[in-house]
């Protein structure tokens, strides 16, 4: 129980010191008491870490589902599908790059949706109010608006395995 109170103000506090600082998008040297929690295993250092991979997120209506094959420099091809029950979901291909812990995103397999996801190594939380052409990739009460995916392996080898309903490999190239 110390352990994770331990984790959850390391956390907190790194935070706010990120954040009052100002800094660019850009991935700063951590700060000692994030640099401490690195080393403790408590947080990922987000510079060493890629969006290569597949993510997920389980519930009772389905797996969310998103990957990424390719790399900071040049980029990513991404697809993602978020499921609400049988017969209702959302799911685009498109691309991304990172910008620290900012991630651009452009689903572009129908109408051009663009916007900024945050990764801190584990988890990418997509913003919960995403532009009107993003609601071309979903069924009719189903959106992207606020889904997160959690990191379940990395690299372009299991993002290229990630599956979809429409689309049967969301991540084929890179």
């Amino acid at each position: 129980m110390r352990f994770l109170l331990a984790a959850i103000c390391i956390c907190s506090l790194s935070a706010c010191d990120a954040t009052s600082t100002g800094e660019s998008a850009d991935v700063a040297e951590p700060s000692s008491l994030e640099q401490a929690a690195i080393e403790a295993g408590v947080i990922p250092d987000i510079r060493n870490v890629t969006l290569s991979g597949a993510f997920e997120r389980q519930s009772d209506l389905g797996t969310d589902s998103f990957c990424a094959v390719g790399n900071d420099e040049r980029g990513y091809q991404v697809g993602m599908i978020a499921v609400f029950g049988p017969d209702s979901k959302c799911e685009g291909m498109g691309e991304a790059s990172r910008a620290g812990e900012n991630i651009n995103i452009t689903l572009n397999s129908k109408k051009a949706c663009s916007f900024t996801a945050s990764f801190d190594g584990v988890e990418l939380q997509l913003p919960g109010n995403l532009p009107e052409a993003c609601a071309s990739y979903c069924s009719p009460r189903a959106g992207f608006d606020g889904v997160s995916f959690y990191l379940v392996g990395e690299g372009d080898a299991v993002a290229r395995s990630t599956r979809g309903r429409d689309i049967e490999n969301l991540c084929p190239g890179g």
